[in-house]
């Protein structure tokens, strides 16, 4: 295993450059991967790992990663400088990994006609994004659609959010009208609104619900692209919710159609 000292080496300019960079991960292909937990989910996945930086104190904190890292290629050791230079994170692992984006098409090849779907129309925070791919992964959602304006899926606070759903859940990043359109699925817009349909109410089979911008919601053109609106009863005082938590009670009741 190779070590590497200085936070000048190449590799470690080039995995600064792929984690912080949305442009530099769309060129290269990779994205980044940090944390014992999320290297397991995708070796368990089967993703490509191109490239593996690990501590000496990680190596011996985890026997059994290192054992699996040490019959591994392009696996370098690093020293603290150099992770304090790699890690975004508050609570450092001491791994770190550039993987092979996975193939998230750009247009979908089959729906599933009675599938149900998710579908997130600019969201701007990589950790509703994450959270919410999480929550999709949980509640057997087929697939969750992302607009072209939405967050870098790539984002590493994404990615953490997500623990490794994203590496299982099929997610597609399209124009979302002409989703919308050309899907041949019912469409939701989940709103608030009293005149909307109650979600309790609403059949999810074959259909897909389209969750807005968190600062804005859905826009009115946004809406009316859609086939039908929805709301999520409130018997408090609260306005709104947040997006991540208005997707987890909509996916909640499309799973519970699916089993009740």
């Amino acid at each position: 295993m190779e070590q590497i000292e200085s936070r000048d080496n190449s590799r470690v300019k080039e995995y600064v450059k792929i984690a912080s960079s949305r442009k530099q991960r769309e060129e290269s292909g990779l994205f980044a991967v940090e944390g014992v937990k999320l290297l397991e989910e995708a070796f368990r996945s089967g993703l490509e790992v191109e490239r593996i930086f690990v501590t000496p104190a990680c190596l011996r904190s985890h026997p059994e990663l290192a054992a699996r890292l040490e019959q591994r290629p392009r696996t370098f050791r690093i020293s603290e400088a150099v992770e304090a230079k790699i890690s975004q994170s508050q609570s450092p692992q001491g791994v770190y990994a550039l993987c092979k984006r996975l193939d998230k098409r750009e247009n979908m090849v089959k729906i599933d006609c009675n599938g149900s779907y998710l579908a997130l129309w600019d969201l701007q925070d990589p950790g509703n994004v994450g959270t919410i791919i999480r929550g999709a992964d949980a509640m057997g959602i087929s697939g969750v659609i992302l607009s072209r304006n939405c967050c870098d899926l790539y984002n590493l606070k994404t990615i953490r959010a997500a623990m490794g759903s994203l590496f299982r859940v099929p997610v597609l990043t399209a124009d979302m009208e002409d989703f919308l359109r050309d899907s041949g699925l019912r469409s939701y817009a989940a709103v608030v609104s009293p005149d909307a349909r109650k979600a309790t109410r609403a059949d999810f089979s074959g259909a897909v619900v389209v969750i807005g911008n968190e600062g804005n919601g859905l826009s009115a053109e946004q809406a009316a692209a859609c086939g039908e609106r929805i709301t999520i009863p409130m018997r408090g005082s609260a306005e709104s919710l947040n997006a991540a938590m208005a997707a987890t009670i909509l996916m909640w009741e499309m799973a519970r159609g699916k089993t009740e």
